[in-house]
């Protein structure tokens, strides 16, 4: 009788799990809290983190949570879950538990929507837009959100940091995008599981997205690639309108290019490029280009903090430190002003600015027209002593409004009939006591009309207008803002890359900037958080041998994971910079790449953007390119003593020879080196890790260094002359 029971019993539990069982579209119709258990094939993987998007044929649904990270696509599963809405996406979490009934299962076919189609009847499961167009070039960043347009709608393309994508060209040309529909707050986003979920809709597409070159005050030309053979044409004019026709360019090439002539220096030009293919036709990203000035393209960079000219190449390169002049030296700019006065900055405080404050006033008396705009999160006190007339306008400070205006830059007399007055200030410092004179930061000046009119374009956009009172109603702050400035310029006879956040996809800027590295990389940042750009260096220096530091104010706030990344290979030159040891804090925001190997294009990428998701994707930023060999040597200045005095240690360098009629014998050597120099030198001498184990001077009658009485092993061996360096390898065998 007993086990008659029993049996019983336990067929009504078993009818009872079975009747827990409901469709997912039923599910999705409960409070939430609701206990649920659903069952439905599975449509992602780990590619898209620990989320698992479900559905049954009658709905889609997500389970979120470590415990669901084993499933695989394809997987039938029953799961059960408590409802929640996470940033409006409906998700089951917590997952209390789940059985996989079924592997290998093939996907649903994806439901053929429009992006404005997309809604709570789609979520959770796979869709198709086609004939999709990204409104943005260059490559895919993790993490980051991407506009695309089908169907004459707008849609949101979401790229997840495990997605194969990262790192691959942003498509040009038409495609039919496979997805899963799911949403943040009140956005339906698109997410890809891998490259096959982007297919070109046509056989004949661009590959390379276009870019300016060389640009001369007169013109320049515009280059891309297409995956076949083609003629080139570009739409262009001086609006958006195109006004001035159809360019022809190179014919039957996949190396495409027009060139646009006959222009005036600091001439703005919209280009619209496309190839054609027999009757196929493969259109370009849209790009904004602006010829050269007529400018002197002088560049001043200064420092707050000591610097080492010990490493300046050629010696004359000094890094000059301003030692509490900052807000001195910004004052004296401005007082040169002769006509407008363009400010965009996060934080002007009373204390310390008092010069500023009187220079930007007495230009308001001598007739300059001045615009400010300012983060409307701070207080920016000073702002209250300048002259009531003064137009300002504060960032949005709304409920839902999630940015930050975070620029530090000025633009000074963007159209002055004279082109050596025109003036752009950039950099990370702050108008405040702390940031002008304790925490460690820069200014960069240019003078360049060309530049001057790009920063005035973007602070416009801001602004709302092009005159002197701002338009609330136009101005467009965060990702609001669209891709409508120019990025490539000739200053001085040097390649500069302008680019500004959100709208610019700087991420991905940051990322092609540390995969040119071929010598050596070094970064001070205040925030590090972006553990993609942390993989690139990593992969920069277990691949490709390069010679890697950085230093980065704080580690906390989701930077454990990139500092994790740098550790495993950098190891001890990678730092947290030492509050304990040093006043303020490290505040700068810049990248040196390869800066004493011209073969290899040294660059300083700086600006306001830290290295992090908010940055790149929220907040209004400013970020400046220089491929210019003594600009970033100047910046190697300031990194050296920087890590040196958080306890680094003395740098080295990674293995490159900058001048042959130098040279050292024998290698491997046992007891002496002689070196062949014709001038007096600096020598130092590292071993392996970066420890300066012996500095002197040489010169063509004192050439020997005895080395008996080092350690058997490799070391480096720098030596600096009045305009040279050289670097090599040094091999001490017994």
């Amino acid at each position: 009788m007993k086990r008659t029971v029993l049996v019983c019993f336990l067929f009504l539990l078993k009818i009872a799990a079975i009747a827990q069982v409901i469709t997912i579209d039923a599910a999705r119709q409960l409070p939430l809290g609701t206990v649920v258990t659903v069952q439905g094939v599975v449509v992602n993987g780990q590619e898209l983190g620990n989320i698992r998007y479900l559905t049954d044929g009658t709905a889609g649904i997500a389970a979120f949570g470590n415990t669901v990270s084993s499933i695989q696509s394809g997987d039938f599963i029953e799961v059960t879950g408590t409802l929640y809405s996470y940033f409006n996406l409906l998700e089951l979490s917590p997952v209390s538990s789940f059985t996989v009934i079924s592997q290998g299962n093939p996907l649903p076919a994806p439901v053929v929507v429009t992006p404005n189609q997309l809604g709570e009847w789609v979520e959770g499961q796979l869709v198709q837009i086609n004939a999709a167009v990204f409104q943005s070039g260059g490559v895919f960043s993790g993490s980051a959100n991407y506009n695309i347009t089908a169907a004459g709608e707008p849609g949101t393309v979401r790229i997840n940091p495990g997605v194969n994508l990262v790192g691959t060209p942003i498509p040009t040309g038409s495609v039919n995008i496979v997805a899963v529909c799911s949403q943040y707050q009140n956005t339906y986003q698109l997410l890809p599981r891998s490259v096959n979920d982007l297919q070109n809709a046509s056989a004949f597409y661009v590959t390379v997205s276009p870019r300016a070159q060389n640009i001369t005050t007169s013109g320049f030309q515009v280059n891309w690639q297409t995956n076949l053979a083609g003629n080139a044409f570009s739409w262009y004019g001086k609006t958006p309108a195109y006004e001035l026709g159809l360019l022809a360019g190179s014919q039957s090439t996949a190396a495409a290019s027009v060139s646009v002539s006959n222009a005036l220096p600091s001439e703005v030009y919209y280009v619209k490029p496309f190839s054609v293919n027999g009757s196929d036709t493969a259109f370009a990203a849209s790009r904004v280009c602006i010829t050269k000035s007529n400018s002197s393209g002088d560049i001043k960079t200064y420092f707050n903090r000591t610097v080492n000219n010990a490493v300046a190449a050629p010696a004359s390169n000094l890094a000059i430190r301003l030692n509490n002049a900052f807000a001195d030296t910004i004052a004296a700019y401005i007082d040169r002003c002769d006509f407008t006065l363009d400010i965009a900055i996060y934080n002007f405080s009373t204390s310390g600015t008092l010069s500023i404050v009187n220079a930007i006033n007495a230009a308001y008396q001598r007739g300059v027209i001045i615009r400010i705009i300012s983060d409307g999160n701070n207080v920016n006190s000073a702002i209250a002593n300048l002259n009531l007339a003064i137009p300002v306008l504060n960032s949005p400070q709304n409920n839902g409004y999630f940015n930050i205006m975070h620029n530090k830059f000025m633009v000074l007399d963007a159209f002055s009939p004279d082109a050596n007055k025109p003036v752009v200030l950039t950099g990370s410092t702050n108008w405040t006591d702390a940031q002008l004179n304790v925490d460690a930061n820069h200014l960069v000046f240019i003078q360049d009309q060309s530049l001057a009119k790009v920063y005035t374009m973007e602070f416009e956009e801001m602004w709302g207008s092009s005159g002197p009172l701002p338009n609330g109603v136009a101005a467009r702050f965060g990702p609001d803002k669209t891709d409508n400035t120019p990025h490539q310029l000739n200053i001085g006879g040097y390649e500069v890359e302008s680019y500004f956040s959100p709208s610019d996809d700087v991420n991905n800027q940051i990322m092609r900037s540390i995969n040119t590295s071929d010598a050596d990389l070094y970064f001070a940042m205040l925030a590090f958080t972006r553990f993609d750009l942390a993989a690139a260096i990593a992969d920069r220096i277990s691949h490709h041998g390069i010679y890697a530091a950085g230093i980065a104010d704080d580690w906390n706030n989701g930077g454990q994971t990139a500092f994790g990344i740098l550790q495993n290979v950098m190891g001890p030159r990678v730092m947290t910079y030492d509050h304990a040891l040093l006043p303020g804090i490290l505040h700068h925001k810049y990248l040196i790449v390869d800066q004493a190997v011209l073969s290899s294009d040294p660059l300083v990428l700086t600006g306001s953007h830290n290295w992090s998701t908010t940055a790149n994707q929220k907040n209004d930023e400013n970020t400046i390119i220089f491929h210019h060999p003594a600009i970033a040597n100047q910046f190697y200045q300031e990194f050296w003593q920087r890590f040196d005095d958080n306890g680094g240690g003395t740098l080295s360098v990674n293995q490159h020879n900058l001048v042959e009629e130098i040279s050292l014998f024998p290698n491997p050597a046992q007891h002496k080196i002689r070196f062949t120099l014709n001038s007096t030198a600096k020598l130092f001498l590292f071993d392996v890790n970066g420890r300066k184990v012996f500095s002197g001077l040489l010169n063509s009658e004192n050439n020997t260094m005895n080395v008996s009485n080092l350690q058997q092993g490799i070391y480096l061996v720098h030596l600096i002359t009045s305009d040279k360096m050289f670097t090599q390898k040094l091999i001490i065998a017994r």
